[in-house]
């Protein structure tokens, strides 16, 4: 084993696999294929938006549009996303093509993958890599989703890949720079970014520490370039223009939710079925046990592997404990869990016949392709179950007024935006209120009541609101057919 000349091991070259270029890029390309064709399924089967999706899309299509978004967005969300999405806007805006436009970031993060996975350890563990994070259900579903979780760990990854790339010389490269405008880039999509890689940049100045000693220039022209607009956009509301700061916003939506700080451990722990009982998670954690005992035993791979585990470990605790747990938040571990995952895989498969290695590997993949786009397609499909009829009657508003003439008020209120195209509000606090800063002059406004259905009101308040009804309703569904099942709309006057 050799080391650079800060005494730290050089990336791990041990068990070379013996593939060409040309066959790496091949198995590369299937694989992203294959992810991109179950996005392509997932999303061809049109389930409707769900909520966030719908803030997102309807976003971007007020940013391509140029009209107000005043009325369902909020300064907590980072709106990189909705501005990437606006440029397809332009030319298609459909539940379809707002989330295509995230299956791009997908593939980039399966990219990304790979390469830190080959530079870490060899082309074998950056294929199995790159293969896992492509077919685990978190990634196939987050893909598939007008979320920003995914873009900003594509980003974010993209960050860390430079770094890595960087400090393998005696000292950092300048093109290290590179990083700070990724790291900008990350942060307006999803104001989150800094964690995670704030985290792996730390975990990567360790693992070269010799390196990043003998460069202070480079790391402090970096830290200044990627410091001085992240904080700017995070602490003041003139960078983005907003009404409150996106750290005042966040702070306000956490003290209005008021979750205990492990509320995230608790989430998760829920959802282990989705997590860890398909194919692609047993392999996962195969892996990674693997992976500990591979990496005790031989002192001269260990340290890569502890940089890779060390993030990955690292980064879904701290998730873990500053949000609730939704699946996609993790998104940005993904890649840094299944490299330390296809290092164990890899070490696993050395102690097995060769006979046996390659079919077995084969069998693993398919299974993998499988559960990914099952279980990741169901949690997709979910929309369809909850949404189905808000969708419907949502488009019939749309048929029965004029773009932007009318006004709604719901429950649903970015989905019902969406599709009907009317400024769409939530009902008042306390009282009943038929106006709103945001509807147009004159509009035709509607009520559109979901049975059993969110944020909605009750009793007295609700009798006021139907009490303001002029004309004949329309329904949708069946009532008394289960939750989000019966949607009634009806034209209301403030008379």
């Amino acid at each position: 084993m050799t080391t650079d000349v800060s005494g730290r091991p050089e990336i791990s070259d041990s068990q070379p696999v013996s593939m060409s270029l040309k066959t790496e890029m091949l198995v590369l390309g299937g694989i992203g294929l294959v992810f991109a064709l179950i996005c392509v399924w997932l999303v061809a089967r049109g389930a409707p938006l769900g909520h966030d999706e719908a803030v997102y899309a309807l976003k971007a299509r007020t940013l391509s549009e140029g009209t107000t978004s005043a009325f369902f967005w909020n300064d907590y969300r980072a709106p990189g996303l909705p501005i990437v999405l606006a440029l397809i806007g332009r030319y298609v805006s459909s539940d379809a093509s707002m989330r295509l436009g995230v299956v791009i970031f997908g593939g980039l993060t399966i990219l990304l993958t790979w390469l830190i996975g080959r530079k870490l350890f060899d082309q074998r563990i950056g294929l199995i890599a790159a293969s896992g994070v492509a077919f685990s259900p978190v990634v196939v579903a987050s893909a598939s989703s007008v979320w920003p979780d995914l873009p900003g760990t594509a980003l974010g990854l993209s960050v860390l890949a430079v770094l890595i790339y960087a400090v393998q010389g005696e000292r950092v490269s300048w093109w290290v720079l590179a990083a700070a405008p990724l790291s900008v880039g990350a942060t307006l999509i999803r104001f989150g970014a800094p964690i995670p890689i704030g985290i792996g940049a730390l975990a990567i100045a360790f693992w070269r520490w010799g390196v990043v000693r003998r460069s202070l220039p480079q790391v402090a022209a970096l830290g200044v370039l990627t410091a001085i607009p992240v904080w700017a956009m995070l602490s003041t509301s003139r960078f983005l223009g907003t009404a409150m700061s996106p750290l005042d916003a966040i702070a306000s939506l956490a003290s209005s939710n008021d979750f205990p700080f492990y509320k995230g451990l608790v989430d998760y722990s829920k959802m282990a079925d989705f997590l860890v009982l398909n194919p692609a998670g047993v392999l996962l954690v195969v892996g990674m046990i693997f992976g500990i005992v591979t990496a005790l035993r031989e002192s001269a791979t260990d340290k890569s592997f502890l940089l890779s585990a060390g993030i990955a470990v690292v980064t879904v605790l701290a998730l873990a404990l500053t949000l609730h747990g939704e699946y996609r938040y993790l998104a940005p571990a993904y890649p840094w869990l299944w490299i330390s995952a296809a290092f164990g895989l890899s070490a696993a498969s050395r102690s097995m016949s060769r006979a046996f290695v390659r079919p077995g590997a084969v069998v693993l993949l398919v299974l993998a392709i499988l559960g990914g786009a099952s279980d990741g397609g169901l949690e997709v499909e979910k929309n369809k179950e909850r949404f189905p009829d808000i969708r419907t009657a949502a488009l019939q508003l749309d048929e029965l007024t004029n773009d932007g003439e009318c006004g709604v008020i719901t429950g649903y209120v970015p989905q019902v935006a969406w599709y009907s195209r009317c400024v769409t509000t939530n009902y008042s606090d306390g009282d009943v209120r038929l106006t709103s800063t945001s509807f147009p002059d004159d509009p035709v406004l509607y009520l559109l009541l979901v049975q059993d259905g969110k944020r909605q009101p009750d009793g007295a308040v609700l009798d006021g609101y139907l009490g303001k009804v002029e004309g004949d309703c329309f329904e949708v569904g069946e009532p008394d057919d289960g939750p989000f099942r019966y949607v009634e709309v009806c034209p209301v006057a403030d008379s």
